[in-house]
């Protein structure tokens, strides 16, 4: 189990403890308030067809104040309450609480109550949780909608008490994830939003109600000996009976034939006439050297969320896949990316060496893999803003989502690549699709984001307002995310002084100049103009602060 993951769930017991102790209880129906309905396991909130995932910080947050039933809470109890064990500034939990009004859209002031001088308070009434009502047999919980079976693949637990075995079996998830949703007529739930549910003990019919989806995959792997023994359950989550059940022992030195039997059985039981040509389609070999496999499985575990840190502990994972295999294609593009991050977030003292050095790898994976999804994206990502190769980076974004549709990263880069090249209409289904297969990513406000923008350049400020509201809920430190925000209410005429000076509290130097300087490539395209045009209305510095070096920070968009 990673360090984030510890964390969540510790985080989870926590609160789980705290609600129980306090007046509001938490049925299957969630806590619910006014028009709102909170699910804790998933921090989405619910009014109508209207749903939004919170932030990991914002949802503690919220859970603290409605804890107490309305009484005030010191702005250092919400912060050990966030940040547990780390000392943090009380500018993050400012943050952190305009994140959560913006979810609420214009109610949020009467939700998130400031009290001067001392805290919040929760400023809605809890109504009492209703009495569950047993669904008849021949109900379903509602589903995604899909063509086929919706399902998720939770983490497999970890057995024998060795936590070194957590990333192999990440590793064995990750795979029958990727696997299972290039079947397209399959709906399978991506990785950040399955493994929300790690360390927590819930049951199958209420994973089935609050994700959406009627089958769910649990196992859990033994190491021994040198082999591993894997057990794995198909349940369905109308009434948590299993559909399917076996058991996979295999040498731990090959992993890929044990992971090849466990999506052919899986699909197997869900599809019986599903063609032979179909699975071995769906076995795919990353690299033929387990140790490259290995260390590329622990970069991507570190890469949720890309802070500075993990953003060099994964490139050192990366570097010993590549010094294992240097043709190892998924390696060449993931540390292309992660370079693509160090300079869009100005990390390097060399920002010019590093792009170049990003531009090579991707171009190095490309020609070892032109027909791997992932690779695709990775390549088109660095391709459309770091390259400019803008009709390159549309081909490879189409040709990944046509080999892998039910992939949020594949949606989530075509959306961006569209929108780089000013067709808004073409991207808004890309990035929409994005967010609903991983609604709980972490970097949920990617999309999010993206979709501000691209209703923006669509002339539709109002709409733009409201995405970036959701992507600030669900990404409070995505500067992108509050510059859509800044960008929307200039360009909608409303006040904009304290969104600017929340952008200015994240990023000080953040000006117009050095903006379209970072962007001058893009100099005529109206996406650039819009968000320039909004950034000043809604004053926005032009020029950088004498007294201040300028360094423009910038996560995409």
């Amino acid at each position: 189990m990673t360090g984030l993951h510890r964390i969540r769930a510790r985080h989870a017991l926590h609160f789980a403890r705290g609600i129980a102790r306090q007046a509001p209880s938490v049925s299957d129906e969630g806590i619910q308030f006014g028009r709102w309905r909170l699910l804790p396991r998933t921090r989405t909130l619910v009014a109508g067809s209207e749903r939004v995932v919170l932030g990991g910080r914002a949802a503690d947050i919220l859970l603290a104040l409605i804890e107490t039933g309305g009484a005030v809470v010191d702005k250092d109890v919400l912060i050990r309450r966030a940040w547990p064990g780390r000392t943090v500034e009380e500018s993050n939990l400012a943050v952190q609480i305009a994140a959560l009004r913006k979810a609420f859209g214009g109610e949020g002031a009467q939700i998130v109550v400031t009290v001067p001088g001392r805290g919040y308070r929760f400023g809605a009434t809890v109504r009492p949780a209703p009495a569950p009502v047993p669904l008849p047999t021949r109900e379903r919980p509602p589903e995604m909608p899909t063509r086929g079976p919706s399902l998720a693949v939770l983490p497999f637990r970890t057995l024998g008490g060795d936590p070194d075995q957590a990333h192999i079996a990440d590793g064995i998830v990750e795979d029958l994830i990727t696997a299972l949703s290039r079947i397209r007529w399959f709906f399978v739930l991506a990785r950040n939003s399955a493994f929300s549910f790690r360390g927590r003990d819930v049951q199958a019919q209420e994973i089935g109600r609050e994700l959406g989806v009627r089958y769910v995959v649990t196992g859990s792997l033994r190491c021994a000996g040198g082999r591993g023994r894997v057990n794995v359950e198909l349940v369905d989550t109308h009434d948590g009976v299993p559909a399917w059940s076996e058991r996979f022992d295999h040498p731990l030195d090959d992993v890929f034939a044990l992971q090849d039997r466990i999506v052919g059985a899986i699909v197997a039981a869900l599809e019986p006439g599903l063609r032979r040509a179909e699975i071995e389609r769906l076995r795919h070999r990353p690299t033929d050297l387990p140790r490259a496999y290995e260390a590329y499985l622990r970069a991507m575990a570190r890469m949720h969320p890309m802070t500075r840190d993990n953003c060099d502990a994964a490139l050192g994972f990366l570097d010993q896949a590549l010094a294992i295999d240097p043709d190892f294609a998924l390696a060449l593009a993931a540390t292309a990316n992660c370079r693509m991050w160090r300079v869009s977030q100005s990390f390097p003292d060399d920002v010019a060496a590093e792009a170049d050095e990003a531009i090579r790898l991707a171009e190095a994976a490309l020609v070892c893999a032109r027909d791997d999804p992932q690779v695709l994206a990775f390549t088109a990502s660095v391709f459309v803003y770091l390259a400019h190769r803008l009709e390159a980076a549309l081909l490879l974004a189409r040709r990944a989502v046509d080999l892998h549709p039910n992939s949020a990263m594949t949606r989530s880069v075509a959306g961006w690549a569209h929108l780089y090249a000013d067709d808004p209409e073409a991207a808004i289904p890309h990035l929409e699709e994005a967010a609903r297969l991983d609604p709980l990513d972490p970097g949920a406000g990617e999309p999010l984001t993206g979709l501000s923008y691209a209703h923006l350049v669509a002339g539709r400020p109002e709409q733009a307002l409201r995405w970036a509201e959701r992507a600030i809920a669900a990404s409070p430190e995505r500067l992108s995310a509050h510059r859509a925000y800044v960008a929307a209410l200039g360009s909608a005429g409303k006040p904009a002084e304290k969104a600017s000076a929340q952008l200015l509290a994240l990023d000080p130097d953040f000006n117009l100049l050095d903006y379209s300087r970072f962007h001058s490539r893009r100099a005529d395209t109206r996406l650039l103009a819009v968000v320039m045009e909004g950034l000043r209305r809604a004053g926005v510095p032009e020029r950088p602060r004498p007294t201040t070096k300028p360094a423009l920070r910038v996560v995409r968009g």
